[in-house]
């Protein structure tokens, strides 16, 4: 794009509804729509993308623009999951249709200067989940004795019985007793899924 000052926002709509909403949102950059999937070409004159989904087809397409350019997703659906699957995707921002033109000019406009677009429920959503995880790996090394910690730390650098005996100053039979009693303390089948359990 020649004028670097002037911004354009590559709006991937096949019904033209989100690009409609986007039109009453007073936006001071180029809004330019396409129905079916964007050129690579097409992404050197913007400097982001809004997607529009409508259904669970729309992925694929979303997932194409989000390895291209800065991609923000904007939902026609009333699927809870999405907003988890745009984050885990690495989408910059994810709004529902429904937003007003006020916050849906607010977001865009911020995601065009740097700043992720997530809706305060959407960011809930996910921070909410992530303090499960939390909690879940807190108990799961609460259930641990000191001496359990100890061992599926060293099982994480990938010491060996004998390793792991000599750090601790133990036998090696006596690591290996820890280190059965951990997985089944944990219910893991080996030393890898251990390591995993205590820190997912």
């Amino acid at each position: 794009m020649a004028d670097r000052k002037r911004r354009a926002v590559l709006v991937w709509d096949e019904r033209g509804t989100v690009f409609a909403a986007l039109r009453r949102a007073p936006i001071s950059a180029g809004l330019w729509r396409v129905s079916d999937t964007p050129r690579n070409d097409d992404f050197a004159q913007v400097d982001l993308a809004v997607a529009a989904v409508y259904g669970a087809s729309d992925w694929m397409t979303v997932a194409f623009l989000i390895r291209r350019i800065r991609t923000v997703i904007v939902s026609a659906t009333d699927d809870p999951c999405e907003s988890a699957r745009a984050l885990a995707s690495g989408a910059f921002g994810y709004l529902d249709a429904g937003l007003s033109s006020r916050a849906l000019h607010r977001a865009i406009l911020g995601a065009l200067t740097g700043q992720p677009a997530y809706s305060r429920a959407a960011l809930g959503d996910h921070l909410t989940a992530e303090f499960g995880q939390l909690a879940l790996r807190t108990n799961r090394n609460r259930e641990l004795t000191p001496r359990q910690r100890e061992v599926v730390a060293l099982i994480a650098t990938g010491a060996s019985d004998k390793e792991i005996g000599n750090a601790l100053g133990i036998t090696t039979a006596t690591a290996q007793k820890h280190v059965t009693r951990l997985l089944k303390r944990l219910d893991v089948p080996n030393r890898a899924a251990a390591v995993a359990a205590t820190l997912m």
